[in-house]
């Protein structure tokens, strides 16, 4: 139980930072899509997402690697930190080499290419800020971390309204990413160095040689998780231009601020998972269950009230102009019930040192993600890439269920999903006859989970289990 309490605390504290940050994070791109436009805005889609797949190459997987390892060993933060630093610090060079050669080669525009030059700096310091990320999370202690990504927002929000405000050029605008993250790296290095240890810069070979062997299969999987994420804005502005991509990127955003709870849940019970996976195999797969089936509960009616309301959800978000988000949207809303079913398997995988299966995974859904763009994107445009997304996410389903079962961590998937769905299926009869979007999802809300309640969906260890984490909170 005080395991669970943990990861709910956890779970609770990055979930709330998560809702007020992703909340604050899409207000700044509608601000920037209302004020400047779909063919700038999606000049500034394509370099978010230049920027996040380049950036891959800068964390290399280490961040990853050192929640794994030091909530293992929590003595051996000071020899990952330090060394992992310079690493870094040598990937940053990498990265902006690479970038620079691939924006000449393909001959972008000069605002595209300063754009991509500026938010790519973001993203770089980014993951050095993630460095302090990874300890506060392997420590279990994710109010760091939460309270550093609501200021961020905070600090960017201000920044960008004032830009805005004072007809910046985006150029302009787009330079305030990289000063915000400026502050939050300071901001990062006070805690670590007030509730963790020393700061220092150490160099040591054979611990280099170490990072970069064990990273490097998180590393690889992490650019073929960047690239399903982001390389159909970038594949689609060279295909069909930047307004394709402002239209598509338009309704991408909603999604990606509503896909941070499974990605939250996955970061609270990925130290549990490790740990359980050396202590005891028995919670490892009452674990899992347990975190699968919560994901599916609710994910389902999430993809499913987005589908209802999409229309009224780009118009009140976005306004005139980007109602041909709307068709995107409903095509992409899938892509959130995917996403939470698949996380879980996902982060299982990575946490008993399968990362080579998940990999494998990933490698094959971005091939399959890539040929499909290229295929129907000529065709069909951001519509193209939106089912590509979708069909693509629906493959990891299959994929990462297999190496689970494989290696031991079975669950019953048709079991846990029968409830939700029939609950899913009486929460849309009711709000498809609700025109009020917030009335219908309240009303949604209420109806879905007295369903769940009715069909039983809710154990007697469920109840146990949520009543006794309320108690000792």
């Amino acid at each position: 139980m005080k395991t669970a309490r943990r990861v709910a605390f956890n779970f609770a504290s990055l979930s709330l930072s998560e809702i007020i940050a992703k909340a604050l994070q899409l207000f700044v791109f509608v601000y920037i899509a209302r004020n400047y436009g779909k063919s700038d805005f999606g000049d500034f889609g394509f370099a978010i997402a230049f920027s996040a797949i380049l950036a891959v190459v800068a964390d290399f997987g280490i961040s990853s690697l050192l929640i794994r390892e030091i909530s293992r060993d929590k003595k051996s933060l000071g020899k990952y930190f330090s060394n992992s630093i310079v690493i870094k610090s040598f990937l940053a060079i990498v990265t902006f080499i690479l970038a620079f050669a691939y924006l000449n080669l393909l001959g972008y525009s000069y605002n595209a290419k300063i754009i991509a030059y500026i938010l790519l700096a973001f993203a770089v310091l980014q993951s050095f800020t993630d460095l302090f990320y990874s300890a506060f999370r392997a420590f279990e202690r994710m109010h760091f971390d939460s309270g550093i990504k609501v200021l961020r927002m905070i600090v960017l929000v201000i920044l960008v309204v004032i830009l805005v405000r004072n007809h910046a050029s985006l150029v302009a605008v787009g330079i305030a990413f990289p000063l915000t993250e400026i502050v939050m790296f300071l901001v990062s290095s006070i805690i670590y160095l007030k509730y963790f240890e020393g700061l220092s810069i150490q160099y040591d070979s054979a611990i280099i040689k170490n990072i970069l062997k064990e990273s490097f299969p998180f590393f690889v999987s992490l650019i073929f998780v960047t690239l399903l994420v982001y390389v159909d804005s970038v594949m689609l502005e060279r295909i069909k231009g930047p307004e394709e991509v402002g239209i598509y990127v338009a309704a991408y955003n909603i999604l990606f601020g509503i896909s941070f709870i499974p990605l939250m849940f996955s970061n609270s019970v990925y130290p549990v998972f490790s740990r359980y996976f050396k202590s005891d195999w028995s919670l490892l797969n009452f674990a899992y269950k347990k975190s699968l089936s919560y994901m599916l509960i609710i994910g389902l009616p999430a993809s499913i009230g987005i589908w209802v309301y999409a229309s009224k959800i780009i118009r009140l978000v976005y306004g005139a102009g980007y109602e041909s988000s709307i068709l995107a949207l409903q095509i992409l809303c899938w892509f959130v019930f995917l996403r939470f079913v698949n996380i879980i398997p996902g982060t299982a995988l990575s946490a008993i040192n399968r990362q080579s299966s998940r990999t494998l995974c990933q490698a094959l859904v971005a091939i399959i993600n890539i040929a499909m763009n290229i295929f129907l994107i000529p065709k069909y445009g951001f519509i193209g890439a939106a089912y590509a997304t979708v069909i693509s996410e629906s493959f990891f389903i299959i994929l990462y269920f297999y190496f689970t079962s494989k290696y031991d961590i079975k669950i019953n998937i048709f079991q846990i999903i029968a409830k939700p769905i029939m609950a899913s299926a009486i929460m849309y009869l009711v709000i498809s006859r609700i025109d009020n979007m917030l009335l219908g999802i309240a009303i949604g809300i209420i109806s879905y989970f007295a369903a769940l309640v009715i069909l039983r969906a809710f154990g007697k260890d469920d109840k146990q289990l949520i009543t006794r984490i309320i108690r000792n909170v």
